[in-house]
């Protein structure tokens, strides 16, 4: 019995498929911000609590640092997914072409460069990364509000 490849599938199983992982992506983004603001907020407000000051500006960029790379991480999943599919040649390649369309930085070039067939992966990805770069902007701006809560107390002593 044969088995059945990504490239027996019509553009529109194509595109269901992308959907499909777009939409695990989206929740192994929420579920890896819904960890690292948990992880934050709870030594945060330790941090805050035991007037370490110092140390809770070097936690809020470690957070910051967190959420980028959590956005890394994203496009190196969709990068081996990329490279397996036949999306790219080769794994560089492949890193190039998907952190152009998800930062939507190099779009341009790495849809003119992508197979015909995988063109759709383009405004799929793109409009995914677009949802998960506010979302992460929201957490980022909690993440601003607890950090704020130190400024005010460095100010007055």
């Amino acid at each position: 019995m044969r088995e059945i490849s990504i490239h027996d599938l019509s553009a529109f199983g194509l595109l269901m498929g992308f959907i499909v992982v777009f939409f695990v992506l989206i929740v192994y983004h929420g579920l890896c911000l819904w960890g690292a603001q948990a992880i934050y907020h709870r030594h945060a407000n330790r941090l805050i609590a035991n007037k370490q000051y110092i140390r809770m500006e070097i936690f809020f960029f470690m957070g910051l640092s967190a959420l980028a790379l959590i956005h890394l991480s994203e496009i190196g999943i969709l990068s081996i997914l990329g490279w397996r599919h036949g999306v790219a040649s080769s794994i560089d390649h492949a890193i190039v072409v998907i952190g152009g369309i998800y930062t939507t930085i190099g779009s341009e070039q790495a849809v003119a460069d992508l197979p015909s067939r995988y063109r759709i992966l383009a405004v799929v990805l793109s409009m995914s990364s677009l949802f998960c770069f506010a979302w992460s902007t929201a957490v980022m701006m909690d993440m601003m509000r607890m950090y704020r809560k130190v400024r005010p107390l460095d100010d007055q002593s």
